[in-house]
């Protein structure tokens, strides 16, 4: 599977335009062959980027018929003219406790690199720390996944980007299960030994995904 994530803000003018149509419209839009799952979400800080499609597909060949210049979904297209700024990165998925986000209200993005020769074993290690992930109250949902090459710039020669992706009922569940570090991994879940330093961000979800069918 892959994980597609598009970052963008709206052309000035057209915000209350792209707000309109991605709480209202964007999920109800017929899934492309080959698209697993979908959310949107509003950053919940005036800072960085505004809106993130996470969009999860069955393979590349689905994701290349399912997208358009700069990774577009086609559940999208209707605001292209109106979407600037934009930002495209792929992962492929190593690691899941299953896509479902019915009742998600929260996405948390946690984005850090590895060096490339501890990819497997950071994959092992982060499919031992979903039994911690899943216990936590209020998740729904984790996808963990690594950049494809060239979709992420690293400091380092040979490092390689990592994305975990969790989705939440709610904001206070989110606190306690960091301990309120919030620009930190989850409680319990820290692979520090391995990640350079990280980033954490978090959207507001402005609409449930309808599924694939």
């Amino acid at each position: 599977m892959i994980v597609h994530l598009l970052e963008f803000r709206a052309v000035p003018g057209h915000e209350g335009e792209v707000a309109g149509y991605l709480s209202h419209r964007a999920l109800a839009a017929p899934p492309a062959d080959g698209l697993i799952s979908r959310l949107v979400g509003r950053r919940l800080s005036a800072q960085g980027r505004e809106h993130l499609a996470a969009t999860t597909w069955r393979d590349e060949a689905s994701f290349d018929r399912g997208t358009r210049d700069e990774g577009l979904p086609e559940y999208l297209r209707p605001t292209a003219s109106m979407l600037g700024d934009k930002a495209s990165t792929r992962y492929r998925v190593v690691a899941s406790t299953g896509l479902g986000s019915e009742g998600a209200r929260v996405l948390r993005l946690y984005r850090t690199t590895i060096a490339a020769d501890s990819a497997e074993l950071w994959k092992a290690r982060t499919l031992e720390s979903i039994g911690q992930l899943v216990s936590k109250e209020g998740l729904l949902s984790m996808v963990a996944g690594v950049c494809f090459d060239g979709d992420v710039s690293t400091e380092r020669a040979g490092d390689v980007g990592i994305a975990v992706m969790t989705a939440w009922t709610e904001w206070n569940r989110l606190l306690v299960a960091t301990g309120g570090r919030l620009n930190e991994a989850i409680l319990d879940t820290e692979l520090a030994d391995l990640e350079g330093p990280a980033t954490t961000d978090h959207f507001e979800l402005l609409g449930e995904d309808p599924g694939p069918g």
